[in-house]
């Protein structure tokens, strides 16, 4: 049984996860519009831990260049 104390963690982490890649690429969350992303405080949202769409999910992983499944590899159940 799932819990939302449980649903905030699992954004969270994710969040963190979103976050790693970005600075991995040594970009700061303007420079993401630069690369293709359409506004840098919805990115900054979703770092944070906010619900997205799977749909959003397929934008993150096209930006990043990775494969859909990375973004969810390994993330707590």
């Amino acid at each position: 049984m799932y819990s939302k104390k449980q649903d905030e963690a699992f954004l969270k982490e994710f969040g963190l996860r979103i976050r790693q890649l970005r600075t991995d690429k040594g970009w700061t969350l303007e420079e993401t519009e630069l690369h293709g992303w359409p506004s840098w405080r919805h990115l900054q949202k979703i770092e944070a831990g906010k619900n997205i769409t799977i749909l959003t999910l397929r934008k993150i992983a096209t930006l990043y260049k990775v494969n859909f499944s990375e973004l969810l590899d390994d993330l707590q159940d």
